[in-house]
Order: structure tokens, then C-alpha cells, then sequence
């Protein structure tokens, strides 16, 4: 059986590293995934930069589950090497962060040229992990809209093709491009590392509280728990309220059923469901731990 163990992305909650570190003490989490800090990613901080969050982590009592980086967010058309500059970045910055695992994705490529583009993605990702490995990183995917790995089935290609890529579940991404959860969860579970949790309804395409939607979370817990004694993390990333990094994003898709008047509400929000939702399914929390 896992041993659940609770992450977020803290953006979400305020721009500063200390609005963040708060967010994530009030509701006692002590893994963060950064993604931006002051409004910047975290890939874009000079080294000064990150030693200085490294140091406000340390103070704070959190440590970094993975780094949220937008690394394979590119369409295919683009050339690869300024973004092959960006993953030494991003490498650079697990190091000083204090990660060995980086959230990544595999492109977007036009929906009616995914067969066209299939081998020019494995052939641009294969390049991208061995990178990695070679500076003892694991690249870990996420299921996002418009890249190749927008449905369960392109995911379970690229896992198994690349048998050194990690997979991290969203549901709430799965439902917002009308896919079933529960198929997400099946094509990630054999490269399986983490779990994104946000939930989504797919009618409104809005996102909503973990356990109010479609994304059959506590499914995918469950087997999550029977295939893995490992620690996992779960990764609350709230999308429930704009924030800094999504100013362009139509607020209503965002809010779905809930209104918040800030962003502390929103991220609050967040995790009480999922620790409610784990709570329903039996688990307790003992220390950094939830299990059963």
C-alpha cells in the first residue's frame, strides 16, 4: 500500500515565496512543486535566485516533491535547441532546489498531425531524458491539452516507448478534453511517479474541488495504493481561481462552481477536499504520511 504524501503548487496561492511557504504551513503541507516565484518560473531565476528560495525553504520547513517547469511546453514546429537551453536550466535548478524529478510535457502538435509528428516527439523526448539522466534527473510527463500526450491512449505510447519517462496523472486534464479518468489513470499506473490532483467537469469546462467532478480521484487513489508500496506525492494544483501565471485564462473556466474571493480561499479550498476525499476513503494522516 502507498503512503501518501501531500505537495502543491503554491503559486496559487501568492506570488512571493513567503505568501507561498505560508499557504503551504496553514494547511500543513510540507512539499511544494515551485513553478514561478514573483511571477517568474523557476527555470528563468538566476542562481543567486534560486539559492536565496532554497534558503526560505529551508527556514520554512518545506522541501521541493518535484519542479513544475514548463520544459516540452513548445509546439513542434519550433526548433529543439533553445529549448534543450531551457532543460540545462531546468536541471540546474532540481539541483539547487533539491529535486531529482521535473514536470515536463511532450509538445503541442496539432491534433490532426499526431501520427505525422509521433516519431519526431520520441525521437526530440529521447534526447531530453538522457540529458536528464545523465545529471541524475527523471523527467516525469503530465497529461496536458494539445501536446502528444493529450489522451490516455499517446500517453501509454510514450511510457511505453520511453521506458526511462515517468508519468504524472492529472484527471482533471483528462476530462477537460472529454477523456475518461479512470483510462488516464490505467495508461500512466506502469511508469507511474505522481499525481496532479484537480478535478474538472467537462460539460462546463470548469475545474472544480477534488471529488466535485468527473476525474474519479478517489479511483484513481485506490489504484494507486494497490499498485505501488511507495511514498507518493500528491500535487494539489488548485486551478480554481486566477492567478499571476494564468492571466489570460477566461476566469468562469477557472472558478466553476465556486467563487473565491482570494487566492488564499481558493488554495484553502484545494486541499481541505482532497484531505476530506482521503478522509471518506479511510486514510489517515500520520506525520508527512496518509494511509490506511
Amino acid at each position: 500500500m502507498a503512503k501518501f504524501i501531500l505537495s502543491a503548487f503554491a503559486d496559487e496561492a501568492g506570488d512571493t515565496l513567503a505568501a507561498q511557504i505560508a499557504a503551504l504551513q496553514r494547511n500543513g503541507i510540507g512539499y511544494v512543486e515551485p513553478r514561478a516565484v514573483d511571477k517568474k518560473n523557476v527555470i528563468k531565476k538566476t542562481d543567486a535566485e534560486l539559492k536565496e528560495i532554497r534558503r526560505g525553504l529551508d527556514d520554512g520547513g518545506i522541501r521541493v516533491s518535484s519542479l513544475g517547469s514548463p520544459i516540452g511546453k513548445y509546439s513542434i514546429d519550433e526548433p529543439l535547441a533553445p529549448h534543450l537551453e531551457d532543460l540545462k536550466r531546468a536541471i540546474n535548478a532540481s539541483h539547487i532546489l533539491g529535486t531529482n524529478q521535473i514536470r515536463m510535457f511532450s509538445f503541442f502538435v496539432p491534433q490532426e498531425r499526431l501520427a505525422e509528428c509521433r516519431n519526431e516527439v520520441m525521437d526530440r523526448l529521447s534526447v531530453m531524458i538522457e540529458m536528464a539522466k545523465a545529471e541524475g534527473i527523471t523527467l516525469c510527463h503530465e497529461n496536458e491539452s494539445k501536446i502528444y500526450g493529450q489522451m490516455p491512449n499517446e500517453v501509454a505510447d510514450l511510457l511505453r516507448t520511453l521506458p526511462d519517462l515517468c508519468g504524472i496523472f492529472d484527471p482533471a486534464n483528462y476530462r477537460m478534453n472529454g477523456a475518461d479518468a479512470a483510462e488516464g489513470i490505467d495508461a500512466t499506473l506502469p511508469s507511474f511517479r505522481y499525481m496532479h490532483v484537480k478535478d474538472a467537469i467537462f460539460s462546463e469546462q470548469a475545474i472544480v474541488p477534488a471529488g466535485e467532478g468527473e476525474g474519479k480521484i478517489a479511483e484513481a487513489i485506490a489504484k494507486i495504493d494497490r499498485h505501488t508500496n511507495n511514498a507518493v506525492f500528491l500535487s494539489v494544483e488548485p486551478h480554481l481561481r486566477l492567478f499571476s501565471a494564468y492571466a489570460s485564462i477566461d476566469e468562469h473556466k477557472l472558478r466553476g462552481r465556486h467563487t473565491f474571493a482570494t487566492s488564499d480561499e481558493a488554495f484553502d479550498c484545494a486541499v481541505s477536499s482532497l484531505k476530506n476525499l482521503l478522509r471518506s476513503e479511510g486514510y489517515t494522516e500520520n506525520g508527512p504520511f496518509w494511509s490506511k
